[in-house]
């Protein structure tokens, strides 16, 4: 799995976008990253959020951390996942649009 250089540089390489562009090219990861952009969560709470098994909740959630959108803290036994700060800087004020320089991404939130 290619990993993130952990940095958004203005000229970003292709290759940190190809990293970033296939992390959000899941359904699934996109509606982590949505439902991660409310508050932070352990995998079971994402499982049952998303309605995914926990295996496959891990799966994505691995990608993700790997590619540099999130970040995971032990709390006790429990893993919590958030948002990068760099990832927050390129949002919105309402959190609603993600803008990556070479695409924006719009989270339309559920009535």
């Amino acid at each position: 799995m290619e990993q993130w250089s952990g940095e958004y540089p203005a000229d970003m390489s292709p290759l940190n976008w190809t990293v970033i562009l296939k992390a959000l090219a899941d359904k699934n990861r996109l509606q982590i990253i949505h439902e991660l952009l409310k508050h932070e969560a352990t995998v079971n709470e994402l499982s049952d959020a998303l309605n995914l098994k926990v295996y496959n909740m891990s799966k994505h959630l691995k990608v993700l951390e790997a590619s540099g959108l999130l970040q995971k803290r032990k709390n006790g036994s429990r893993r919590i996942y958030n948002i990068t700060e760099q990832l927050m800087s390129r949002l919105s004020e309402d959190r609603q649009v993600l803008d990556l320089g070479c695409c924006k991404f719009i989270f339309v939130s559920e009535k």
